[in-house]
């Protein structure tokens, strides 16, 4: 099993910052992702609890299901359908206010997944857990920078 985390701070507040995450939209403005669109909209949110989220990415189609949506302070999600030999049990963004006389927030960033064939496998699910912090890490890098 695999567990990742980085973070990335915001030169805004919590609630702005989420805003911008939390939008299936904005993924398609990311490097490598073609298009992003709602399959399902959340319950009572568009972007919220169980909307799922289809991001194209060209050779790949991820499907995200939405877990956990606290404006401004969380947001969850489970990888439900990829082409990746991984079981994904879940990530979550989590936004926090930081001190001082501006508006600045934290994002952190964890994930955790395993691969299918545990033994052959490990390598594998090594190489996608750093692939995807890297994709995780450069997103937040790109949000940041346009909130600035």
């Amino acid at each position: 099993m695999q567990k990742l985390h980085v973070a990335q701070d915001f030169a805004v507040d919590a609630a702005t910052a989420f805003d911008v995450v939390s939008d299936h939209a904005g993924y398609a403005s990311l490097p490598g992702v073609r298009h992003a669109w709602l399959r399902r909209a959340g319950d009572s949110h568009r972007d919220g609890v169980n909307a799922e989220r289809v991001l194209d990415l060209g050779l790949a189609r991820i499907v995200e299901r939405i877990t956990e949506y606290e404006p401004g302070s969380a947001l969850g999600y489970r990888i439900i359908a990829s082409p990746l030999p991984i079981v994904h049990h879940g990530a979550r963004l989590t936004f926090e206010p930081l001190a001082g006389s501006t508006p600045r927030t934290r994002v952190h960033w964890s994930s955790t997944l395993e691969a299918v064939t545990p033994v052959v496998g490990r390598g594998v699910e090594f190489a996608v857990a750093r692939q995807m912090a890297v994709a995780y890490r450069l997103a937040l890098m790109i949000w940041a920078r346009r909130l600035r």
